[in-house]
């Protein structure tokens, strides 16, 4: 079943009846409201994909500011504007404002259907990249690595680590504040049972050149004595 939820925004019974006929075969759960006041109460109850809004309510730009209101919300979220006027003035002020797509009436239902699926399924892919993207990202205090460019960032300043470095930075940055023997180190980053304490403590060694303010005074990458090491990325 589909859960995405629509509300359509205007005074006239007519045109809501006529959107609601058109939309009623996708699955969409469709709501409807006749004034700013209405849809300001559902907004408080309800979290919609997607508007369709008449400008002209009960005053002449009413709409204008409702869309202002749901951008404010969620300035990601579709809003088709229905309205009698077709002066490009109109037009271009609608589309400024925020809105993906302006349409005059009289419309016909089929464009109407069409174009609420066409924004959705748009929609929908926007906010599954930005999740897929954010997936693929580890922030922690300072330090950000960016998993599609196998990028590190201290300070959103670009740190040039080479490939086993970054990788080695990966695996501490997903266990963080967690002591790792050289041996779960290595198995985890070299994989590889035959641990090479040496290499391990070379490329430490180089890390800490990278990330630390002072190599000196380590905050960050810590040796912890008679263990191994740890990552604390907030310093401590």
């Amino acid at each position: 079943m589909n859960d995405q939820k629509v509300l359509v925004v205007d005074d006239d019974p007519a045109i809501r009846r006529l959107i609601w006929k058109s939309l009623q075969s996708t699955g969409l759960l469709i709501y409807q409201s006749d004034s700013v006041e209405s849809t300001i109460d559902i907004l408080s109850r309800v979290k919609f994909d997607l508007f369709l809004l008449d400008i002209s309510l009960e005053y002449e730009n009413d709409g204008y500011h409702l869309a202002q209101l749901i951008l404010e919300q969620d300035p990601s979220v579709p809003i088709l504007i229905l309205s009698g006027k077709t002066m490009e003035a109109d037009i271009i002020t609608g589309l400024e404002m925020g809105a993906d797509m302006y349409l005059t009436k009289p419309f016909k239902p089929a464009i109407i259907r069409a174009q609420v699926l066409s924004s959705l399924r748009r929609s929908k892919a926007i906010h599954q990249a930005s999740q897929q993207s954010m997936l693929n990202e580890i922030t922690l205090g300072i330090f950000r690595l960016d998993l599609n460019q196998y990028q590190f960032f201290k300070e959103d300043v670009l740190v040039g680590l080479s490939s086993k470095e970054t990788q080695l930075m990966q695996f501490f940055m997903e266990n963080p504040n967690q002591v790792f023997t050289k041996d779960q180190i290595y198995s985890n980053v070299w994989e590889d049972n035959n641990t090479d304490a040496n290499t391990i403590m070379v490329f430490i060694n180089h890390l800490r050149n990278k990330i630390e303010d002072n190599p000196k005074e380590v905050k960050y990458l810590k040796n912890v004595w008679g263990i191994g090491y740890a990552f604390y990325p907030e310093g401590n």
